[in-house]
């Protein structure tokens, strides 16, 4: 991904564990499906060695971590004052840009293992600031300052929103 002259960089990174949670539940679990198979096989008289349990066990997480990792070291992100990038992949590789002014709609949703986490399904949020920054709403030239959206200062649709009304301090964003 290449930023043009013209263009500063605004945020660059990639996505955070927390928001591939789920995948790692999940793959752990499936992962010790050979040692608890081991267990109730053990428990049931039989006399089956552990070692190959184990073994696929530790090979299931191992590659759990594995993949998790690369994944999240292969999507990058970076937002400019004029576009968003997405890049992902190493073999086969998916880029998408759009320009800022193209974000419209988002909204919010978690459940209370997301609040827990801090982490969630932002939209809702930035549907009410995308129709505020319509409206002309002068509370906005708050944004950066007001407590209540710290959480979201590092989604890529705050920072478009902020880039669009021209409040982007770019060390806010790092």
């Amino acid at each position: 991904m290449s930023v043009s002259p013209d263009e500063t960089t605004v945020w660059k990174g990639h996505p955070s564990w927390k928001s591939m949670l789920l995948f790692y539940v999940k793959w752990t679990i499936l992962s010790l499906v050979p040692v608890a198979a081991w267990v109730a096989l053990d428990a049931a008289g039989s006399d089956i060695g552990a070692t190959w349990f184990a073994v696929a066990t530790g090979i299931g997480l191992v590659l759990t971590y594995a993949v998790g990792w690369i994944r999240r070291q292969t999507t990058r992100y970076i937002v400019t004052n004029r576009r968003i990038h997405i890049r992902t992949g190493i073999v086969s590789r998916n880029e998408r840009t759009t320009h800022i002014d193209r974000v419209q709609n988002v909204n919010l949703s978690q459940n209370i293992f997301q609040r827990m986490l801090g982490i969630g399904d932002v939209d809702r949020v930035f549907e009410w600031l995308d129709r505020a920054a319509a409206e002309r709403d002068t509370s906005l030239i708050w944004l950066n300052a007001d407590p209540r959206f710290e959480q979201l200062r590092t989604d890529l649709r705050f920072i478009s929103l902020a880039s669009r009304l021209r409040l982007v301090d770019p060390s806010l964003y790092r």
